[in-house]
């Protein structure tokens, strides 16, 4: 797999709104009435039982709250809480670490190229040394989520954390779709060649600005509501060339089937689920929507 891509789609889709739990958006500086947020809410019905299924950025700001009453009344019906995985799991995500970092005296240095390398050092200077024990997929995620957190986008405001920490003050169960050792497979079990042309796009694209502007698009969609944007650029993304498609694929299409079986079997099961993921899983072709829509499930837009 090659994935020669620019790193600013690729972090559009899964740090900002595609989601594994790490995610991003970026504006300039705006009022508290521009980032009211509005987000993407969908109905699922079948046989009388019914789930609520909201899009989620997993960084966004505390003006974006609180959302709309559609979407607390979603959440407020349910019994169960179903996110992606639960960040807040320090000893998932202690045992996820191995995957993003290699061992001594093994380095990042000896996995990218000398320009990427040289390129890396001229962006963060002597703090490259601190970074020498990460995985360039992991590197590349640091320093876009550091600029995003610049923003003002903090991952402790995230829609899924926020959902999480009310399901635990109201005693509701909370399932993960995923487990955190999963998600950081998918991210850090790129061969070298893939990584490093991860981390030089990464470059490339916080350089010239590519980064902030397409992920601002994507998070202004999100807050509209506007679903059809949403998939409109992530399907305009993914087709401008085959490492898009991969991208699209194997962080989008690949996890949704697995999504869709559990959400169908919770709800058929008689739960009733206020489902918070990534906004990029949740319109569009082979969307988990479209996949609950094609099982025979009744799906909706609540607009």
């Amino acid at each position: 797999m090659n994935f020669k891509i620019s790193f600013t789609r690729l972090a559009a889709r899964y740090l900002g709104i595609a989601s594994l739990s790490l995610a991003c958006a970026v504006a300039n500086a705006q009022t508290a009435k521009e980032d009211t947020a509005k987000g993407v809410l969908w109905e699922v019905k079948s046989a009388g039982n019914t789930a609520y299924l909201f899009g989620s950025i997993h960084l966004a700001k505390a003006s974006f709250y609180p959302l709309p009453e559609a979407v607390e009344n979603a959440y407020k019906q349910a019994d169960t809480v179903v996110v992606e995985v639960d960040t807040s799991d320090a000893r998932a995500a202690e045992k996820a670490m191995p995957f993003f970092t290699y061992k001594a005296p093994d380095k990042l240095e000896n996995h990218i190229t000398k320009k990427t390398w040289e390129d890396l050092q001229g962006m963060v200077g002597a703090a490259s040394t601190q970074l020498q024990g990460l995985k360039p997929s992991i590197v590349a995620t640091a320093l876009s989520v550091g600029v995003f957190k610049q923003q003002g986008f903090d991952a402790s405001k995230g829609v899924d954390l926020y959902y999480m920490q009310k399901a635990k003050q109201d005693k509701k169960e909370i399932v993960s779709l995923e487990t955190m050792e999963f998600q950081a497979n998918v991210l850090a079990g790129l061969s070298d060649e893939d990584g490093d042309a991860m981390l030089a796009q990464t470059l490339d694209g916080l350089k010239n600005g590519d980064l902030l502007r397409e992920t601002n698009t994507m998070i202004e969609a999100w807050k509209t509501g506007d679903a059809e944007a949403l998939t409109k650029i992530l399907q305009d993304s993914a087709n401008k060339d085959a490492g898009s498609r991969m991208v699209m694929k194997l962080l989008l299409d690949d996890r949704n089937p697995g999504m869709v079986e559990k959400i169908g079997s919770m709800l058929e099961s008689g739960k009733k689920l206020f489902v918070v993921i990534g906004a990029g899983h949740m319109s569009g072709p082979n969307s988990v929507t479209e996949l609950l829509e094609k099982k025979g499930f009744e799906v909706r837009q609540i607009k």
